[in-house]
């Protein structure tokens, strides 16, 4: 207080002016910044949020179709059959008896090719005999087309004769081409056909060692194939599907297989049953949209996972489909062991090999949806939306993920605007309180009291003139002001509200309050609107028989008409060229119905040219185009602006115009489509536009029925 006491006046209204404008400037930016960071936060998790449930989506009506697939695969003539006649052919086999070498032959390739290959990615099993088929067919079967194959391991599908004579080999002949060329064709991993009465596996496509084993006592009774082909054998329902989760599958050395099995009948009676091995990689398709992040909104970083009840992970992540020399680097550092590194190198994939232990999968196991900010696996602050997946048979979760910093990264460029902006402010409050101070302070005692009262909104306020000298020219100077003040209050309320009317006359209220409230420059994109263009047949014949302003009056009649009916409507008219007319509907307030909002006020133009001409006794028609899609929007000009609309959109619906037909309404396929259930058109075909090429185009029938037969 002894600091300020010694003051000048001057120096102390200096002083509270930057403490008062500082302490302002650095609220308002704090502020700013953390409602700033707040909003981008809640749009990445509404747009992560967005992503996940389209994934979720997907990744549901994948199985779905997977499901039906098998329940129509199981309906079908052809499987019928060759399911009747691979278990026929192998009941045959099955009487034969298996000789010693034949015996020897099969544990020999067990012992020598399959089981060196298994032992390095999976815990050993000694005893051979563990792994062999129990039945004599089994082992005719293993022999012909296992051992004696000489295509390697996973490429043994090849071989579609085995050259024995053997009716087997005429049953796998015929069909086996088809049923590779089906798996293949789906993204099946394998497709097996399974005895419904002993639940023997009387085919496969890839031929790998579960090819001819029986899942009630072989080598694989306990594992996920023989549970479903259980279920789906012992259901009584005809169209039940069975499905199981991922699981190591020692047939395939290991890699992670999931199967869904559905029954196979004939005329009623249950004959087999169709089982499908379900690849991990179209899982992936489905869940990156085709490594298609970017394209989906993830930006660089981000991702979605699916995760299941064991926390191991049902997809690959991002970066081991991009980079996986990469991933399993990172992998390394984290001290995942070798022997899974091994794994997912010869797997190639992280399926079941990858654990995901985070409180989003907790929370989705638990059933629950959300969002939240975590820790991810790679040690970086992620945002992250979750939610369980709807799949019968499997407990699943889904989770889409992006990194803070990469999500946040427009907070930082705000950061620095405001340290910059508040520089700038701070630097020109000095100048500015430098400037007012010297004017204030010298005759601020004669001042205050007018002041004080022009302060109250005192307009008539004065200040008594007493001398010549510098106050008494202040003063005169200051009851000039106070009387200007009143003059131009007054003048500027006139001109503001002139103005307020002026502005929404050529632009869209929204517009205008967003450019009364400082915005320089607008542009806006809109993923869906409808757009409109007509033009006056007839009007040039008119003009020349019209004065000029009968002419104007006559078309601004009729013009204003058009306004009211795309008031009426909810649609906004853009602009006016001569004797064409421009509107849109859909923005700047979006409108899902934008596109029945449009051809309404076609329809409605319709009407008023019609009424017009019988009013006037004119002959005018108008030609009228639209089309639906996005535009971008915005405000052109600076002391004279126009709204005005730019796009491919807008483009086309001028050619629908242009290219139109008088007294009809000519719309493009997106309109068609969206409101062939609402208004009868008329097929016009294909005409050519100009930029686009060839363009399917349709006449709308008119709300009287006009027929539309006579226009070519």
């Amino acid at each position: 207080m002894k600091f300020t006491a010694t003051l000048s006046i001057r120096h102390k209204l200096l002083l509270a002016f930057l403490v008062a404008g500082l302490t302002g400037v650095l609220v308002a930016g704090v502020l700013g910044y953390q409602s700033g960071k707040r909003s981008l936060i809640q749009a990445a998790m509404n747009q992560l949020t967005g992503v996940r449930r389209s994934k979720a989506y997907q990744i549901e009506s994948y199985f779905r179709n997977i499901r039906s697939h098998v329940r129509t695969l199981g309906e079908n003539r052809m499987m019928i059959d060759a399911m009747r006649g691979f278990g026929d052919a192998f009941e045959k086999l099955n009487q034969k008896p298996v000789t010693p070498e034949l015996r020897s032959s099969v544990r020999d390739y067990y012992r020598d090719a399959y089981l060196p290959s298994l032992h390095r990615l999976m815990p050993q099993r000694d005893l051979i005999e563990e792994l062999l088929p129990v039945t004599n067919g089994g082992f005719h079967l293993q022999e012909k087309y296992i051992v004696g194959n000489s295509e390697p391991h996973g490429r043994k599908f090849l071989m579609e004769d085995a050259g024995d004579g053997s009716d087997y080999t005429r049953i796998h002949s015929k069909y086996h081409r088809s049923l590779t060329r089906l798996a293949e064709e789906f993204g099946y991993n394998d497709l097996y056909f399974v005895s419904a009465d002993r639940e023997q596996i009387v085919y496969s496509v890839q031929k790998r060692v579960d090819f001819a084993t029986n899942l009630v006592v072989g080598p694989y009774k306990d594992t996920a194939l023989a549970t479903v082909v259980a279920d789906a054998r012992n259901s009584s329902d005809a169209n039940a599907i069975f499905l199981s989760d991922f699981q190591a599958w020692g047939p395939s050395l290991g890699a992670p297989a999931a199967f869904i099995a559905g029954p196979i009948y004939d005329y009623g009676v249950k004959i087999g049953v169709l089982a499908i091995q379900i690849s991990n990689s179209e899982i992936d398709d489905v869940i990156s949209g085709h490594k298609g992040w970017e394209r989906d909104g993830l930006g660089r970083t981000g991702d979605s996972g699916i995760v299941g009840p064991d926390y191991l992970m049902r997809s690959n992540s991002r970066i081991f489909l991009q980079e996986p020399d990469r991933a399993i680097s990172l992998l390394k550092a984290r001290n995942i062991p070798q022997l899974t590194i091994d794994r997912i190198r010869a797997y190639n994939t992280t399926v079941l090999q990858q654990e995901v232990r985070l409180p989003s999968v907790q929370e989705a196991l638990a059933g629950r949806e959300g969002t939240g900010i975590q820790i991810s696996s790679s040690g970086r602050e992620s945002l992250v939306s979750y939610m369980p997946l709807q799949i019968p048979g499997l407990q699943w979760t889904i989770a889409t993920r992006v990194d803070t910093i990469e999500a946040l990264a427009p907070v930082a460029a705000l950061r620095n605007d405001i340290i910059l902006w508040a520089s700038l402010i701070f630097a020109a409050m000095v100048a500015v309180s430098l400037i007012l101070t010297r004017a204030i302070v010298r005759p601020v005692n004669r001042l205050a009291d007018a002041a004080h009262r022009l302060a109250e909104g005192d307009l008539n306020a004065k200040v008594p003139v007493e001398s010549k000298d510098e106050l008494g020219l202040l003063s005169r100077t200051f009851n000039e002001m106070v009387t200007s003040i009143r003059e131009k209050t007054e003048m500027i309320e006139l001109r503001n509200r002139e103005n307020e009317r002026l502005l929404l006359s050529i632009l869209p209220r929204p517009i205008a309050d967003r450019l009364k409230a400082g915005e320089n420059s607008i542009a806006d994109s809109f993923a869906q609107v409808s757009v409109l263009f007509a033009d006056l047949v007839g009007f040039t014949k008119l003009s020349s028989n019209i004065p000029p302003r009968e002419l104007v009056e006559l078309l601004n009649q009729l013009f204003t008409r058009f306004d009211e009916a795309a008031e009426r409507n909810g649609v906004e008219k853009i602009k006016t060229i001569g004797d064409a007319y421009m509107a849109v509907a859909g923005l700047p307030t979006p409108y899902p119905d934008h596109a029945r909002r449009i051809v309404d006020l076609a329809l409605d133009m319709l009407d008023v040219i019609e009424s017009f001409n019988t009013r006037f006794g004119v002959e005018l028609a108008l030609r009228i185009g639209v089309n639906s899609g996005p535009v971008v929007a915005g405000v052109i000009g600076s002391s004279k602006f126009i709204y005005d609309l730019w796009g491919d959109t807008v483009n086309v619906a001028s050619r629908m115009e242009s290219h139109g037909v008088p007294g009809m309404v000519q719309v493009t396929r997106a309109v068609y489509d969206e409101l062939s259930g609402v208004h009868d058109f008329a097929e016009r075909g294909v005409i050519e536009v100009k930029g686009k090429g060839s363009v399917e185009t349709w006449l709308l029938q008119s709300r009287h029925g006009a027929a539309l037969s006579q226009i070519g």
